[in-house]
């Protein structure tokens, strides 16, 4: 399906989709194409972002789908997210480990830049979380844009290396939550069109499995 139909389509699986390759896509060009600042406060910001601010958002929305999951007794939902955050680190750090050549390298001279972990990350639960709560899809995923284009600007990572990064959240996030509709408690969200999301059952949207 066209990028233009997922944004047309009003289930949440169609908008996380089109959010990933939509905001992936000026996320991808903004770190390879815009020049770093060197205004000290915007170097500040970025450093927050990609330190603590990082940290709160994937604490924080774990505990937010995680806790809500728990409350609907949604435990498959809790064992996917989990799954994401497992997968994501393995994926990363197993190919950090392997030498591809010195584009691997971190622009400030240090080792493991491949792939850009935080952009990975950031990316995969910005999906999960437009999947469940898509009012808040630019939300979740300008946060997730944000991380990775600190990561560029405060020489952790290349834009190469970000990029790489966010492909590698959204395959991975996608691999899993093909797994996950396969799944009784699947369901995807669906917007009525007066405002009010409704819960429709998998085996009524073709486009998601």
């Amino acid at each position: 399906m066209p990028i233009w139909e997922w944004m047309r389509d009003k289930s949440s699986w169609s908008k996380a989709m089109a959010m990933a390759l939509l905001v992936g896509s000026i996320t991808a060009g903004i770190v390879n194409g815009m020049p770093k600042s060197d205004n000290l406060t915007v170097f500040r910001i970025a450093d927050f972002l990609g330190g603590p601010g990082n940290n709160l958002f994937l604490i924080l929305t774990n505990f937010l789908i995680i806790g809500w999951a728990w409350r609907k007794r949604l435990r498959s939902i809790i064992s996917l997210t989990l799954k994401l955050d497992f997968f994501v680190w393995v994926v990363v750090q197993g190919t950090k480990l392997i030498h591809f050549g010195p584009w691997t390298r971190r622009p400030n001279g240090g080792a493991g830049g491949f792939p850009s972990g935080h952009a990975t990350h950031a990316f995969g639960m910005a999906f999960l979380l437009t999947l469940f709560f898509p009012r808040f899809s630019w939300v979740w995923y300008g946060l997730a844009a944000a991380i990775s284009w600190s990561r560029v600007e405060t020489d952790w990572h290349s834009g190469f290396q970000v990029t790489a990064g966010i492909l590698f959240g959204v395959v991975i996030v996608c691999v899993l939550v093909g797994q996950w509709l396969k799944h009784p408690e699947s369901y995807i969200v669906k917007n009525t069109g007066d405002g009010y999301m409704d819960k429709v059952p998998t085996s009524q949207v073709p486009d998601a499995k």
